[in-house]
């Protein structure tokens, strides 16, 4: 039976839907309006017809067997809530324009998707948020069906609600209103409720996907109405528990009124047109009263609701009368037949009898037998929903008059409740615990929980299990699950998570891809796998040197850790552990020892630290590597590798063949041992390190080639690292000098001025007389020094001369590995030029002069003999001999090497020896006493003074090349040795002229005194700005500056002082830092007008620092009593808060104002410290670097005097620097003559006595003057 429409008109038609006017007369074919919604449901026919099939061959459902036993090994797997996540973006992902979401499967959806496609893109997508019905009296959403498989114990929940973007529509305005979308969401969940109770486990439940085709058969039955084709679905997944097999299927579809129809349906222009054709149909319609969207909503949302409200089919359908007032000035009747699968035929009106066309709504009662009719139940309910939603938008817009209009239609849609919540979601999976209110995290949106389907509130076992569920499914990105899994035990700060963590042999994939990234590797490229272990330590120590940010290194070495851990490769391991520390000094300290120290001790402190901390044997042995590189020391390294077999394993001489240890010194196999040793020396020195390893290399390549060739000399170089001369050619080493008795520094002195090729020559080379000198004109108005030179001292000074040049050319011929200076040469060197020698002379004849000027001149020593031995030293008369003296040691006893007390048969008689036969006894007669006198005086002077004592005769008995205008003789001396300085005296207080004088420098003196930072700072001290008082002109300026620097640039640290309370020279052993290069713009008398100003900023920074040091001197000096002025405050202050005072009956009165006056004056001093404390150190922090733009005068370090001891004792020995050989150091301690690392002359570690107290620096551009190796030897035939 047909009856009328519940919905009846009250206030005229704005609101009913009853019959009121004249039918609709319109032809229309009822049978084709249909809808085409049954005709999509027609590709399920088949669909059924195969279940049904299926079932007739096997038993039925009985709801205690697990359909999907296999279920855990499906990939992906998610839990709930990261289910939801995904429902709750999917659409985001779906509209998305993203060039890369666009044209890649997440355009799709992401509901069926692995976590690790989109995880990274979680957080960029809007979350839809999810809308429900509170209220189901209205309109049911929520509802429980029965099983067809199995309707005892399974059952189905089914829930519909909205996905709204909120963000988006509370931006909606009357104009963009039809824009507004509103996407369904239909969740149905299968239990079975057997399983639930019998194989449900503790803790979080995990759905894997299946596919459509993948469903059971009794699963298929219960979601026919499921059709992956329907066109309005837009997305979907299916996901069946692991535990119970509870199934979940998730359907999106489209809104049920998209733009077109809400075009249609609600914008203004199609209800003002609507209506305008209304009024003209119906008089009753006041034109000017157009109804607004809210109440066309309102009417469609009543049509739709009623065929949903019949809960039988024995209740009459409720028509609509076409010609009803509200439904054509609401909404175009014809769309009900067209599109919403009304049926219009013809009714009878009650009153008048008369047949009217009316639309009949869809039989929607069998739903639960007929899944047609189910679907289309579900399709009316979508349209309710999104019809409620929309209704409340549109109430929202309305504003002033449009408000008191419509108030039915605002109550009607404000009467529905709905909600935006994810309730339902538990709801419908029976999830409880999470519906009570787990607390969500912004981390539940990182990526890396999402990969592992992960929440902040799980609990460590349930994460644990994700893990290793992912891993197993998964196990090609097991990196990147154990970087989520690192990544949520950090963050969650859980120490089982951690230690779970550091028990899994895993790397993770991110940390792979960054390690690879430093190494210039991309992963997606290249497998990290297929790369030789060669190749990547290559790349590791070639990016090492590139310092491109601070923490470069370490970086790199994290990434060596973890690319040798993937690989599982022990070589990279092995690098990664060993690597030597980049700070030496971390070494030192590890091994608990200073860097002073010897090599032994070093041994020593290694075993003790190794042997007592087991736990940091690893660190020990890098510690021991770095120092080994530090010092470049073989017996370090041989050490090493017994201690720590991993080093011989890798780098023992057994690695290689004998031609690739050749190949590897790139050397010829017929190569001599010796050159093979220098070959070796030269890349292990070498001034550009390279990698530490390649000493290693070098090592085992050397022992290899020493093994292969038995050859004595290379191994005792590799066991003792020194070179054994007595193996070695004597051509190829320097010789040393035999101390003839506490003649302090003169063997280093001797050695230095041999090393300085241009001086040696003219020494080797010299052949001249008193007579020649005098028929020199020039001589006779010479000075040397500002002074006259007497001819006693010429005399002197030539047959210093002579006994020079000798030594020398025994130092260049002698086949012995040392020589021994004549003591005559000592004496002279130390006896100053005022002390009077009595040197008989032969008689002035010209035969005499050119006899002498002969045996001279024969400089041809190419095949002469060393020296002979002591007993033509020194010719004593019988009375001057001393029965008690001691003679010295016979040096053939001592050292067989240093032979030097006997002449071989064959060897020519020495040049002085005959010119003594054939003159006479014409030696300078020096009695014992004189030459111990000559010695102390030796050990009372400072190096200058005998260098001063040494070039004064070098100068006396050389021709000068010109005389200056004070007629000062110019000469070799003065061209190597010798620069000007320029003093400026400026008067401050009178107008007068500035007075300059030129003065010539031998050597710059520093003061260690002062206590300098280093070389620069003692320089700047020494050219510092000097204010004095004259009495001429009062207070006066004294400037100094360089006007001419020589070729090689002598400075003397000033090292020893007189302590006045000990009343004994003191040495101060402060260690004062200098480099190879020294660059001296910065005290040159220059007019750059940038560098005056650069001199003048830094002078007044100096000031500045000098006074801030000062003031903080000052807070920080104490009394008498110890106490400084903070703590004077802080005494006082505590006095005041003390009973001391009320004990004493003393009162103060402001006692609070005191007390807060003296915190304030603390406060001040702390402040004040603390502004002083950084002001200091920002300019002890520029300072140094003020003159870095001022390179253009360098000066090369190549010799190095050093003292060890005290003031009043000590031993002497000189460094001196090679650049013919490698730049190698070598060390000259009288007659031993060894190879020392740059280290050890740049040692400044704080307590070592071992000092230098004279440097020397060639011009840069003049370093081939410096020739230390010059030995020309005769071989025996």
């Amino acid at each position: 039976m047909l009856q009328k429409n519940e919905f009846v008109e009250e206030n005229g038609d704005r609101d009913g839907l009853g019959i009121n006017g004249s039918g609709f007369t319109d032809d229309i074919d009822l049978e084709s309006r249909q809808g085409d919604s049954f005709e999509k449901l027609g590709q399920s026919e088949s669909l059924r017809g195969e279940v049904l099939d299926v079932l007739d061959d096997q038993v039925g459902d009985t709801g205690k067997m697990l359909l999907y036993p296999d279920i855990g090994s499906k990939f992906p797997f998610k839990t709930s809530d990261r289910i939801l996540d995904d429902i709750l973006r999917d659409i985001s992902f779906i509209n998305s324009e993203e060039h890369s979401i666009l044209y890649s499967d997440l355009h799709n959806g992401v509901l069926r998707l692995p976590v690790l496609n989109y995880s990274r893109r979680i957080v960029d997508m809007q979350p839809y948020s999810l809308g429900t019905l509170v209220d189901q009296v209205v309109l049911e959403s929520k509802y429980e069906l029965p099983s067809v498989s199995c309707p005892e114990h399974n059952k189905l929940n089914v829930f519909m609600g909205v996905l709204i973007d909120r963000v988006k529509q509370e931006k909606i305005t009357p104009e963009t209103f039809i824009d507004s979308q509103i996407y369904h969401i239909k969740i149905t969940v299968k239990t079975r409720t057997i399983l639930e109770q019998t194989k449900k486990r503790l803790g979080l439940s995990r759905f894997h996907m299946i596919d459509e085709t993948d469903l059971h058969p009794f699963d298929k039955m219960d979601l026919l109405t499921f059709d992956s084709n329907n066109p309005r679905l837009i997305d979907y997944a299916i996901y069946v528990s692991e535990d119970t097999n509870k199934l979940i299927l998730i359907e999106i579809f489209k809104p049920e009124f998209e733009k077109v129809d809400a075009e249609q349906l609600w914008s203004q222009d199609a209800i003002n047109n609507r209506y305008e054709r209304a009024c003209q149909k119906f008089e009753s319609l006041d034109p000017s009263n157009v109804v607004c969207p809210a109440e066309c909503i309102n009417t469609l949302f009543k049509i739709f609701r009623g065929p949903l409200n019949r809960t039988s089919a024995e209740e009459p359908l409720k028509t609509i009368n076409s010609d009803n007032v509200v439904l054509n000035s609401h909404i175009d009747p014809k769309w009900l037949t067209m599109k919403y699968d009304f049926r219009l035929f013809m009714g009878k009106n009650e009153e008048t009898g008369e047949e009217v066309p009316e639309y009949e709504p869809p039989d929607l009662t069998n739903y639960l037998k007929d899944w047609k009719q189910r679907k289309l139940r579900e399709s009316f309910i979508r349209k309710c929903i999104e019809l409620i939603f929309l209704g409340k938008f549109s109430v929202k817009l309305l504003v002033g008059e449009e408000l008191k209009k419509v108030p039915r239609v605002i109550r009607a849609f404000n009467i529905v409740q709905t909600a935006y919540t994810t309730s339902p979601w538990f709801h419908t999976l029976e999830e409880y615990k999470s519906i009570s209110g787990d607390p969500s995290s912004t981390l539940d949106t990182n990526y890396h929980f999402v990969n592992l389907s992960t929440c902040h509130y799980y609990v460590d076992r349930d994460i644990i299990k994700n893990y290793e569920t992912q891993c197993v499914l998964d196990s090609e990105n097991i990196g990147i699950y154990f970087d989520a899994l690192t990544f949520i035990a950090n963050r969650k700060g859980s120490f089982q998570l951690i230690a779970y963590c550091g028990k899994q042999d895993v790397v993770g994939q991110e940390s792979l891809d960054h390690a690879l990234r430093l190494f210039g590797i991309d992963s997606k490229e290249i497998d990290v796998s297929t790369i030789n272990d060669s190749v990547l330590i290559t790349i590791y120590q070639t990016e090492s040197l590139n310092h491109s940010y601070p923490n470069k290194h370490s970086d790199l070495k994290n990434a060596l850790c973890l690319i040798a851990k993937y690989k599982n490769s022990p070589k990279l391991k092995f690098l990664a552990d060993y690597e030597p520390y980049k700070l030496v000094s971390k070494a030192y300290d590890i091994l608990e020892v200073d860097q002073s120290v010897d090599e032994d001790v070093i041994q020593t402190a290694y075993s003790i630290k190794a042997n007592d901390s087991p736990g940091l044997k690893i660190d020990c042995d890098r510690a021991l590597y770095t120092v080994a590189i530090h010092k470049k020391s073989l017996s370090l390294f041989d050490f090493l590798m017994v201690q720590c077999p991993e080093f011989e394993e890798y780098y023992g001489s057994s690695r290689l063949s004998y031609m690739e240890a050749l190949e590897l010194l790139q050397i010829n196999e017929n190569a001599s041992d010796d050159t093979i040793l220098e070959i070796f020396q030269r890349k292990w020195y070498a001034e550009h390190n390279f990698e530490s390893d390649n000493f290693l290399k070098l090592k085992a390549a050397l022992t290899r080639i020493g093994l292969e060739r038995n050859s004595k000399f290379i191994l005792h170089f590799i066991n003792t690292g020194i070179i054994d001369a007595s193996c070695l050619p004597a051509n190829d080493w320097p010789i040393g000098l035999n101390n003839i008795g506490n003649t302090c520094y003169l063997n280093s002195l001797l050695q230095y001025y041999f090393s300085i090729a241009p001086l040696r020559e003219w020494v080797l080379n010299y052949n001249s007389t008193i007579k020649d000198l005098k028929s020199n004109g020039r001589n006779t108005s010479r000075r040397i020094g500002g002074r006259e030179v007497s001819d006693s001292e010429v005399q002197r000074s030539i047959y210093f001369i002579y006994e020079l040049r000798d030594l020398f050319r025994d130092m260049i011929h002698s086949k012995e590995r040392c020589v021994t200076p004549r003591e005559k040469l000592a004496f002279l060197a130390f006896a100053p030029s005022s002390m009077i020698v009595d040197l008989k002379l032969l008689s002035d004849s010209n035969d005499d002069e050119e006899k002498l000027k002969s045996n001279g001149a024969h400089a041809d020593h190419e095949e002469s003999a060393p020296v002979n031995g002591e007993a033509s030293l020194i010719d004593f008369k019988d009375e001057d001999k001393d029965e008690n003296m001691e003679l010295p040691l016979d040096e053939t006893e001592e050292n067989p090497q240093c032979n030097d007390n006997t002449v071989n048969e064959n060897e020519d008689i020495n040049m002085l020896d005959l010119e003594q036969e054939e003159m006479g006894n014409k030696s300078p007669k020096i009695s014992p006493d004189q030459l111990e006198n000559a010695l102390e005086m030796g050990r009372q002077q400072d190096v200058t003074e005998c260098i001063g004592n040494v070039l004064f005769q070098l100068e006396s008995a050389s021709y000068p090349i010109n005389l200056g205008e004070d007629n000062e003789q110019n000469d070799l001396v003065k061209e190597l040795f010798y620069g000007n300085i320029k003093q400026n005296i400026v008067p401050l207080n009178i107008e007068a002229g500035v007075r300059t004088k030129i003065e010539r420098f031998l050597s710059l003196l520093v003061n260690i005194g002062d206590h300098s930072k280093d070389i620069y700072d003692a320089l700047d001290s020494y050219f510092s700005d000097e204010y004095l008082t004259m009495e001429e002109y009062g207070e006066v300026k004294r400037t100094l500056a360089v006007t001419e620097f020589p070729t090689i640039l002598q400075i003397q640290i000033q090292r020893v002082y007189y302590d006045r309370e000990r009343f004994m020279p003191v040495k101060s052993i402060d260690p004062l830092p200098f480099n190879q290069l020294l660059y001296m713009d910065r005290y040159t008398d220059t007019t750059d007008k940038v560098l005056l100003e650069r001199k003048r900023e830094t002078e007044a920074m100096k000031k500045e620092l000098l006074q801030l040091k000062k003031r903080q001197k000052e807070l920080l000096s104490t009394n008498e009593l110890g106490i400084s002025r903070k703590a004077a405050y802080i005494e006082t202050s505590k006095i005041l808060k003390s009973d001391i005072l009320e004990s004493q009956n003393i009162e103060i009165t402001g006692k609070d104002e005191l007390f807060q006056k003296l915190n304030g004056f603390i406060s001040e001093v702390d402040n004040e410290l603390t502004k002083l404390y950084h002001e200091i150190q920002t300019l002890e922090l520029k300072i140094p670097k003020q003159f870095d733009d001022f390179k253009n005068l360098a000066y090369s370090l190549f010799a190095v005097f050093i003292h060890r001891g005290e003031a009043s004792y000590g031993h002497y020995w000189i460094y001196i620097k090679d650049s013919y050989k490698n730049g190698i150091w070598r060390k000259y301690n009288d007659e031993t003559i060894t190879e020392v690392p740059e280290s050890e002359v740049f040692n400044f570690a704080s307590g070592n006595t071992a000092t230098p107290y004279f440097l020397v620096y060639v011009k840069k551009g003049n370093e081939a003057d410096i020739e230390p190796l010059k030995r020309i030897v005769q071989q025996n035939i």
